[in-house]
């Protein structure tokens, strides 16, 4: 008997135990079936269906009828057909039968405000140890020798695979009423549109500092710092000045014809509701104060793609430490209609401004791509001194000296851990297929001073701090600098 005030899930095909109870465990009421359930027919909805094995696959039909239904749909190996069917019933950008699935992990295809999203498994961190750097009110010490953060990330597939079904599951319900001025009228020939999931959960298993000043290990659990990457790319692709059916690029752009693709990017790396307090440490005190001051986001397109337009570019206002900024992108695209009889001119728009507070937004165009950086710029500057350089992060920096211990801690003041992602890149090419890379990337700091005593701040190990400040007061600086890639091709053919 099915439960209603749970999400259903289907299962068709074998799964194993371990699965089935994770995704009980997760909330989910499960049914496990013979066949595939008839859309159609189907009095209950489903949040979800998962197929696993050849034997068992979808109509074009059945996946135009669930996807509108917010059924996710959940694929563990597919076939090729079945890819190529999921690409024809979704007309979307992204090329799917050419995505690099993971044996035992699932492909996810669901609609959020009328577009259909494509999610494949989370992707490992490629993570590096940033410098320690210390600074002091004066003399020197030794630093003791360090093993580095280390980060943990899901490697259990039943654990990532039922993260990624809950975080799909969870967009698909939230869908909302929404007005496209990116969607040119039915009947327009040559346009397709999608969105990139890509999302990860981020978790430092390693605190910065410990008594003996070496890194320690994050037990239990709960002393942990994570963090939830949500990071969505809009895709719109026209094809204007041509009829791009059945043509090869040389044909089309012969012709005069271009693909104007638009890519748009939102969402937000935030702490996540289970991390331990940003002030955290063993037993007494802290060890250390978490921030993250710095993520980028980019798509490094291949040869055949050129950046067209890309926004923002620069501030728009500026009140004290609030900067604001504006994307208002306007082209005209000459598209054809009537089966290719008439042609029309259809006016893209696309309107988003916000607002950083003690961030500022760079941009910076390379051969492949644009990357869009957000950086702190309030105790001190990360734009312009990424590597900690000069004194301005410590002196007066981001410490404070409390009056009764004459100790220094990190100030209060420091924002909440929640980057957003907003930024346009615009593409132009011919018609084919053209890969494109997502890279994602955020440094994650922790701040130490003296208020927390170690090794670390002595000229000698086991040497004391004392009033008279005959020992140094230092103020040290680690971290891990994350990042994330996705690897896509976009399928920009018509027929």
């Amino acid at each position: 008997m099915t439960d209603s005030t749970k999400p259903q899930i289907a299962l068709v095909g074998s799964y194993s135990d371990a699965f089935v109870k994770a995704l009980g465990d997760d909330n989910f009421d499960v049914e496990q079936c013979d066949s595939v359930p008839n859309p159609a027919t189907r009095t209950s909805s489903l949040a979800a269906l998962a197929l696993k094995g050849e034997e068992y696959t979808l109509s074009e039909s059945d996946i135009t009828l669930m996807l509108p239904a917010k059924t996710v749909l959940i694929f563990f190996g597919p076939t090729s057909t079945l890819l190529e069917t999921v690409q024809s019933a979704t007309n979307t950008p992204i090329d799917i039968p050419s995505l690099e699935l993971v044996d035992g992990l699932p492909l996810l295809v669901y609609m959020v405000d009328g577009m259909v999203n494509i999610a494949t498994s989370i992707v490992p961190s490629d993570a590096q140890v940033l410098p320690l750097v210390q600074s002091a009110l004066k003399g020197n010490s030794e630093i003791v020798a360090t093993d580095g953060y280390q980060l943990q990330s899901p490697t259990d597939p039943v654990e990532q695979a039922v993260m990624s079904i809950d975080n799909a599951v969870t967009e698909a319900q939230s869908d909302r009423a929404y007005v496209s001025t990116l969607d040119p009228p039915i009947g327009t020939i040559g346009f397709k549109k999608g969105t990139l999931s890509n999302f990860a959960n981020i978790a430092i298993n390693r605190l910065a500092w410990s008594p003996a000043g070496i890194y320690m290990a994050a037990a239990p659990t709960s002393h942990i710092q994570r963090y939830t990457l949500k990071w969505y790319t809009d895709v719109y692709s026209y094809a204007t000045g041509a009829d791009c059916r059945n043509k090869t690029p040389t044909q089309f752009a012969n012709e005069g014809g271009v693909v104007y693709t638009v890519v748009i990017d939102r969402g937000n790396l935030r702490r996540s509701p289970d991390s331990a307090p940003r002030y955290w440490g063993p037993e007494r005190g802290y060890c250390g104060y978490y921030f993250v001051d710095h993520n980028t986001t980019t798509h490094r397109a291949g040869s055949s793609l050129n950046v067209h337009t890309f926004q923002p570019q620069g501030p728009d206002s500026q009140n004290e430490s609030k900067i604001g900024y504006n994307i208002s992108y306007e082209q005209d695209m000459q598209m054809l209609n009537n089966n290719g009889h008439s042609t029309f001119t259809f006016k893209a728009k696309y309107m988003n401004g916000f607002v950083l507070d003690q961030f500022q937004l760079h941009d910076s165009l390379g051969n492949s791509g644009v990357e869009f950086s957000v950086d702190y710029n309030g105790y001190y500057d990360y734009w312009a001194d990424p590597k900690f350089a000069t004194k301005q992060w410590w002196n007066p920096g981001v410490f404070e000296k409390l009056p009764k211990s004459g100790r220094w801690a990190v100030r209060d003041g420091l924002p909440v851990d929640n980057m957003p992602i907003n930024a346009l890149t615009v593409f132009s090419s011919s018609v084919g297929q053209h890969t494109m890379t997502s890279e994602f990337s955020a440094d994650i700091r922790a701040f130490k001073s003296n208020y927390w005593d170690t090794s670390s701040d002595h000229k000698k190990p086991g040497e004391v701090s004392n009033s008279d400040g005959n020992a140094p007061t230092h103020f040290q600086t680690t971290g891990i600098s994350e990042k994330r890639t996705w690897n896509r091709a976009l399928g920009l053919t018509w027929t």
